[in-house]
């Protein structure tokens, strides 16, 4: 919450943004009278008369000042003040101050307050803040593994993919351009979680996010799946959900590489041509075996679903498929388990289940692969829900 006040700012209230974003520091014993004090609307302990409470117009001055203090991710922010954090708690179903998770490597507590913060500074709008909060809590599950994530030198980035009538609700993109610029959803949602990440988590490049080079997909990479022209069932309901509801899964993935085949005209051509792209040495999948996600366009899974290919059978083809030769995989950056050998090559995956096969862009045959964190991260999936447990049929469930 930031306060511009006629002469200046009375430090002493702990109202400024690093007292909500980061740790606060030990409180004197004037705060703590200031804090015994009965609350009011206003946010310094200063009588509405002596003060005027505006947003400074010079929005650059503000986002130099948060960029600055390392509070962005380089690009502007919309300044967080309360009135438009208030907005996106009627979004949520739980308490301002309740901790939704901590997250690593600074353990920092997730509170619903500093999510909110995080969403206005990104630009989302307030009836994004389910879908926000869910990507939030499945980051934290322990088999996504954050602390590793946000620590390694590697270039892995957490990827959102959201699926049901929400998405289409909230209008994100699951068509042409859906991994690109121009959705407000898809933009704004994917970046409040990476805001997150460095204000809650601390993942600071060169301090808490140690990836050599990093990657454009830690700015945004959210979107939804294309399930309308998919000929599959989506992701959630592989997971166990039903088509009705709504869902969000969190993945840690590289960015995503492009596979154009325009030619082929069977399945098994098409899977070939994916299978290509994918075995690659270098990626972590070449010498620590795990996920892998492959984004197919509409008319590749016409192409393969034409032939009577089954989602199942897509991942089995790949899994089988996938393989790089000891010789390479064994370069990466940990020792190569040699029971992940067979006949000297490795296979990208464990097993089928390690194949995200989701559907979704518009016209063209592409499809989009991105390499994973090896046997280091497991997706998630983290189902819309309200605090009664019922599932939410829209946004419009969690308005209070």
């Amino acid at each position: 919450m930031v306060i511009f006040m006629k002469q200046k700012i009375d430090k002493t209230c702990g109202c400024l943004i690093e007292d909500i974003l980061g740790e606060s520091p030990q409180k004197s014993n004037e705060q703590q009278t200031i804090e015994s004090m009965k609350k009011s609307d206003i946010l310094c302990p200063t009588s509405r008369q002596d003060m005027e409470i505006f947003v400074d117009p010079d929005v650059e001055k503000i986002s130099l000042d948060f960029y600055q203090k390392k509070y962005t991710d380089g690009l502007p922010i919309v300044p967080p003040t309360r009135e438009r954090v208030r907005k996106f708690y009627k979004y949520s179903a739980y308490e301002p101050q309740e901790v939704l998770a901590l997250l690593p490597p600074r353990q920092g507590k997730a509170t619903i307050e500093k999510i909110a913060i995080n969403g206005v500074m990104a630009g989302c709008l307030p009836l994004f803040m389910p879908v926000l909060e869910k990507a939030i809590l499945g980051m934290s599950q322990p088999q996504f593994n954050l602390a590793g994530v946000n620590a390694t030198t590697h270039p892995v980035a957490i990827c959102a993919i959201v699926n049901g009538p929400i998405a289409q609700e909230l209008e994100m993109n699951v068509g042409a351009g859906c991994l690109g610029p121009g959705n407000l959803a898809n933009a704004t949602i994917g970046r409040a979680m990476r805001l997150c990440l460095i204000n809650i988590a601390g993942a600071v490049p060169g301090i808490g996010d140690h990836a050599t080079m990093g990657s454009p997909a830690k700015y945004s990479y959210c979107f939804g799946e294309n399930e309308e022209e998919s000929p599959w069932e989506p992701l959630h309901v592989e997971r166990g959900l039903s088509k009705d509801s709504s869902a969000v899964t969190v993945l840690g993935m590289e960015a995503p590489h492009n596979v154009n085949d325009h030619r082929s005209n069977t399945a098994e051509n098409v899977l070939d041509t994916i299978v290509h792209t994918i075995s690659t040495a270098g990626c972590n999948n070449s010498h620590v075996p795990g996920e892998l996600l492959v984004i197919m366009s509409p008319e590749h899974a016409e192409t393969v679903v034409g032939e009577g290919w089954a989602k199942e059978d897509v991942k089995n083809y790949i899994h089988e498929k996938a393989l790089v030769s000891v010789e390479l995989g064994d370069r990466g950056g940990r020792r190569l388990d040699r029971k992940w050998v067979k006949e000297d090559m490795v296979s990208l995956t464990r097993t089928p289940s390690d194949v995200i096969v989701v559907v979704a862009g518009g016209v063209g045959r592409h499809t989009m692969v991105a390499h994973g964190f090896g046997t280091s991260c497991e997706s998630v999936t983290e189902a819309l829900v309200l605090k009664d447990g019922s599932f939410a049929e829209s946004v419009k469930d969690y308005l209070k």
